[in-house]
Formats: structure tokens, sequence, C-alpha cells
């Protein structure tokens, strides 16, 4: 008996338009149908089963090949994966996922991977990871995606190139950390024109072996103690009870002089360090403070600090900042460009890393401290290739990677100094000064940068600008070989050079001004009175009369000879020899002849 045989020809059109309806129940004495693993769906004629579509199975419990998802009531669906695509035509059964070749991508493998262009042929695209704008790329597989039919890559905003592999004009460094992909060239205002150095290394400036305590400062670096800190290997400890007395929080650990000075190489390298923070709470009054702060810049005055997250009380963090502008601020919030960075590293003050996290400090610990900055050698395991410095084009009177030196010849003029001289070129930094050439009278070409201190003169001159003649010459510096001409006191050569000084007198003649004791004249040319000998006379000297004083006349000897004027009955060239028939000595001369026979006594045997 049918459905349309008890409820008539309604029925069974109902039962017709419903084909999935629920099996009816017989209470006419027909039987239920026993399809609920289908949803209860079954012939009504029959009472037998009705899968659902693309199932199979005696209970209909699973999907047909290439379907997935099944339902009791709605079957499988269908799988659909591109036949170029896609590994199998089978796909997950759960998800409907098909399996994708390695060019193709996509729940049904109908796009192309990134990194791949033209569906379906799914040509590699050429792109530069560095170069490529992170949004088009898959940077764990270190590919990058392209447009359709040309395989035109989407570039980084200082990168050009179908493929973007190429700097922009007046940028260097291509980089895959980079968000720009490539620096601006800076040269501190100077040039617009550098490239990547090359030969560079990266080395770590690091504690020395002797530094075993750093000190704690305040935020401003106006305040510093040593007191409460400690060292044990390998960390330094700062013991918050006996440093409160002395500064209050947020205080900071100040590195050491190393760490100070031109650090122009750490750009691109990176400063990391590892610290502890025992406190009561995870939130204090320097929880909110900055990590690090940098103090430098040419007229030392620019700050720029670091916030970092992953701070936790009682853990050990270790930090890696990179050394470029992207992640630092000003103290005042304000985002830094790739100038300002550099101009900090045009000279560093001070490093501070905060020492003080949390609530009710107990004490800090830090460790692992080093800074990469980079110098020329050869890279190995150890010491890596050293990237993002720019080498610049400098013009006339600067030098150094950045332009940030004076070259040779040239010294830096402050800012607020009369320019002798005007410079090639003015930098941009505030307080740095221009490199000006070297006063030194044309007699040096070089000079103290900093002081303009002449080095080195030449041509016989001195002075802080070479602007006199040397001790022993003589002349009017003004800027030929010539200016100073050795002094002749009064010959040239050194036997006979007897004033190691002289003046000049005009313009042509000089006067010796150190003449000798027993020298005399404008060039030190004859003898002093008691004085003897021809100093004009090569080898000839100035010697002392040495007269007898009691076989001499007063007054002088020959000025030449150095003979003495002799008194009667006395001759040789001092006077000092006694004539025959005459006695000599300091009482007198006596000659023999005036003596009395009278006053001869004869004494006989």
């Amino acid at each position: 008996m049918s459905c349309a045989d008890i409820f008539g020809p309604i029925c069974r059109a109902d039962f017709d338009y419903f084909p999935q309806i629920m099996s009816f129940t017989v209470n006419f004495g027909l039987q239920t149908c026993d399809c609920s693993h289908v949803g209860d769906n079954c012939d009504a004629n029959t009472g037998q089963c009705i899968c659902p579509p693309n199932t199979m199975g005696e209970r209909c419990d699973r999907c047909a090949p290439n379907h997935w998802g099944h339902d009791i009531t709605t079957g499988c669906k269908e799988c659909g994966c591109n036949a170029l695509g896609s590994v199998a035509q089978q796909c997950n059964v759960n998800t409907g996922c098909c399996t994708c070749r390695d060019n193709f991508r996509g729940e049904k493998c109908n796009e192309c991977q990134i990194g791949f262009r033209d569906f379906p042929q799914c040509i590699q695209c050429q792109c530069n990871v560095a170069g490529s704008d992170r949004e088009t790329c898959d940077l764990e597989r270190r590919v990058c995606g392209c447009a359709d039919r040309t395989g035109k890559c989407s570039c980084k905003v200082n990168v050009v190139g179908d493929h973007c592999d190429q700097c922009k004009v007046e940028t260097f460094g291509l980089s895959v950390q980079n968000p720009l992909g490539c620096s601006k060239c800076y040269c501190y205002g100077l040039s617009h024109s550098c490239t990547e150095a090359q030969g560079l290394i990266r080395m770590w400036l690091t504690l020395r072996q002797e530094q075993t305590v750093l000190p704690l400062v305040d935020k401003s670096n106006t305040l510093e103690t040593r007191s409460g800190v400690s060292f044990q290997h390998p960390e330094i400890l700062a013991h918050s009870d006996l440093v409160r007395p002395v500064l209050s929080e947020p205080y900071y650990w100040k590195l050491p002089e190393q760490f100070r000075g031109s650090m122009i190489t750490a750009y691109g390298g990176q400063l990391k360090y590892a610290v502890y923070y025992e406190a009561r709470d995870e939130t204090g009054p320097s929880s909110y403070e900055p990590q690090v702060i940098i103090k430098g810049g040419p007229n030392h005055n620019m700050i720029m600090t670091r916030h970092t997250p992953g701070l936790q009380i009682g853990q050990l963090t270790r930090h890696q900042l990179d050394m470029t502008e992207h992640e630092w601020k000003f103290a005042d919030g304000r985002s830094m460009t790739r100038e300002d960075f550099m101009d900090i590293l045009f000279y560093v003050d001070y490093i501070l890393i905060k020492a003080s996290h949390g609530n009710v400090m107990r004490h800090s610990r830090i460790s692992e401290i080093t800074l990469t900055v980079a110098e020329e050698g050869r890279p190995t395991k150890e010491s890596e290739k050293a990237h993002q410095i720019e080498k610049c084009e400098c013009p006339l009177g600067y030098s150094g990677l950045s332009c940030e030196e004076c070259a040779s010849g040239f010294y830096r003029l402050r800012s607020g100094s009369l320019a002798p001289a005007p410079a090639s070129r003015v930098p941009t930094a505030a307080g740095m000064g221009s490199c000006v050439v070297c006063q030194c009278s044309g007699h040096s070409s070089t000079c103290d940068p900093d002081t303009s201190i002449c080095q080195d003169c030449q041509d016989n001159t001195e002075g802080d600008r070479c602007e006199r003649c040397a001790p022993g010459f003589y002349g009017v510096v003004r800027g030929f070989h010539d200016d100073c001409k050795p002094c002749a006191c009064p010959l040239l050569n050194p036997q006979n050079n007897f004033s190691p000084t002289c003046v000049a007198e005009g313009f042509d003649d000089y006067r010796c001004t150190a003449c000798p004791e027993g020298y005399e004249g404008k060039h030190c040319e004859r003898c002093a009175t008691g004085y003897h000998g021809n100093p004009l006379q090569p080898g000839g000297l100035c010697e002392e009369c040495k007269c007898s004083p009691w076989g001499s006349l007063p007054g002088p000897c020959d000025p030449v000879t150095g003979q003495c004027r002799c008194r009667g009955g006395t001759s040789g060239r001092a006077c000092d020899q006694c004539m025959e028939r005459h006695v000599c000595g300091p009482a007198g001369i006596i000659y023999c002849k005036s003596i009395s026979v009278t006053h001869i006594k004869v004494v006989s045997s």
C-alpha cells in the first residue's frame, strides 16, 4: 500500500516534491525507514535508503573520489582542484583544500604561488627580496610577487628597477632589514653621491676585563654614584637599598669611554645587552621610562631614546637594538630621520641603559654588553661583512666615510669663528663647523684639524702659522721657499757661527742677537776687549787674553795675535817669562845690576 493509496494524489505530489523529506511513519500497517545515517531519506515505495549526492559505501558514509565535506543530507561537494596546479584531483576530505604543485597556491590551486606569475604557466618572478615591498613577499621562502605579463616587481620607496635590485640615485646599501630598501646618502649635507662602503667588517665594543663596575646615573646624567654596585661574574649588580639614598628612580647604567666619541660606523650595527630586574610589582615609576638613552651630536645637545617591550620582573631578558633610525625617538617622542641619527653618531657623549624597573626595586643586573661597529678587515665566521655604511664622495677639504673629518691640509672652523678663507662646502649638521684650508704662510700643508696649529713647518720657519723664521734664520715670511735665510754670525760654517739666533733688520740684513762672551759686532765678527782671535777666519775663535798680572802693562792684549803689552824685564805672549838678569814676581821686577855689593854678606869657613 502506498502513500497515495492512503492519503490520495496530494500526498503523492507532496512526497515527490520533497524527495529529501524525512521518512514517514506508517500508522496503517506500514513500516518506518531505517535510514537515520542518511537523514532518514528513503525510497517511498521500497523503503530503501537513498544516499545523498556524491557519497559512497554501504552506509553512504564516505565521499566519492574527488569530493569532500560529507554531510548526511546534502552529500559531498566536488573538490574542483585545478588540473594544472594540483598534485591530484582529490582534495582534503575535511577542508576541501587541494594539494598544490610548487608554483601554485589557493584552495583549488588555481593561483600562482607568491614569487610566480601568469597563471596557469606560473613563471618565476625575478624580484630582489631586499628591494621589494614586504607586502608582496614571503620572507620565509625569500620570494616576492610580481605583476602578470610584465613581471615587474613592487619596490620599496628608495629602490628602482623591474626587479627592485637597484638603489635610487643618492641612496645606497640595499638591505632586506631596511623598510625603505636603501638608505639616503647623508654625508652631513656635503655630498649627495655615495655607495656602500666596502672592505669593512663588524667588530664588537665590549667591557674591558678590568671594567667590573659601571656607574649609575640619573636620567639626565647629572648625578652619578657607584654606591651599591658590585660585580658577580658575569654580571654587574645594583642593590637598590644602597642606591636609593643617592639616586631616585629611574636610574641608569652608564657605559664606559669606549662607547663614546665618533660612532659613525655603528650605523647598521646592534647594541646588545642582557638585564634582570627584581622588584615586588611589575609596574612602577620606572616602567614607562626609556630603556636606552643616547646623547650626542656636534653641539652635544641631541638625545634619542628607545623603548623596548618584553621586560619582565624576575626573568633575564636579552635585547638586540638595531642602530638605525627606524625605532628610535627623540626625547619628546618625535620620530627620527636618518639625518638626525647620523648627527648623534657624529659624537656620542654617553649611552645609558635602564637599571630600575617595576615597583619597590630590590636589585638589577646587567651583562653581555656589546656594540657592533665597523672597521677594515676581511670577513670571518666571527666577523661578518659590514653593511649599511655609506662611503661618500667628499668635496675638497673633507674626508672620512661620511665626510665627517677634515682632509689633510684643512682644519675645522667652529661656528662663530672668523673664516680666514671660505670653505668649499658647509655641512648641514648644526655645530659641526666647516673645514677650511690650513693657514701656514705657505710653509706647511698640514695642521691640527681641531686647533688649526700648523704642523711640520718647512723652509726654516716656526710658529702656530709658520709665520716667523726659526732660530738661526732671518727674513720676512711671505710664502716663498727662501723667505728665511741662515744667519752668518759671522760665517755659515758651524765652527764659526757663534750666535744661535738673529733678527732681521730691514729687508736684507740682520743682526746676531746671542753673541757669546768674548764676541762682539753686528754679526759677532770681532773679538771683544780682553779677547783675541779672528772669528772671520774659518776655524778662528775669540780667546780670552791671559796676560800675566805682574809681567804685563794694564790694558787689553792685541785683539788679533793676543800679544800682551810686557813690562821691562818680561817677555812672551802673556808677558809671563822673566828676561835674563831679572828677578820677576808678584813683588815686582828687579834688574840684577842694581843690587849693591855691600849688601852681600860673605860667609867664610
